[in-house]
């Protein structure tokens, strides 16, 4: 069976109209001007972008750099406590990230900042010896 060659000419043109409206209105979401999720700033520059072409955002006020409407969020409370316990038990960092479904780049720096929380003491004492 083949597809006659005028279907296909009403397809491609579908899908150039539709492509043409799905660029059409991310290009208006991009240039809105956005505020800072931390502070709350309009103050606000484009700062390159990341890897898959998304715009990076700057705040003037507290250099934070963002994204707008990124796809991956933060990582829940739940699942930090359920990190903690599963740490606690000596399970691998890569068994970590199976089970809770976090990276292992930031399981390795929640480790590292939980390990940099912990004080670093040592007592020292001196035996002296007898006079």
């Amino acid at each position: 069976m083949q597809t006659s060659p005028i279907i296909v000419y009403l397809l491609v043109l579908d899908l150039v109209s539709r492509i043409k409206r799905l660029d059409s209105t991310t290009s208006a979401q991009e240039s809105t001007p956005s505020s800072c999720p931390r502070c709350g700033s309009s103050h606000t520059v484009k700062n390159s972008h990341i890897h898959n072409g998304k715009p990076k955002h700057l705040c003037k006020n507290c250099g934070r750099q963002y994204t707008i409407n990124p796809i991956k969020s933060e990582v829940s409370s739940e699942t930090k406590q359920l990190i903690n316990k599963l740490l606690l038990e000596r399970i691998s960092l890569k068994g970590i990230t199976r089970v809770t479904g976090v990276s292992w780049s930031w399981l390795q720096n929640y480790v590292n900042d939980k390990l940099s929380q912990i004080p670093r003491q040592i007592k020292v004492q001196l035996n002296q010896k007898g006079n």
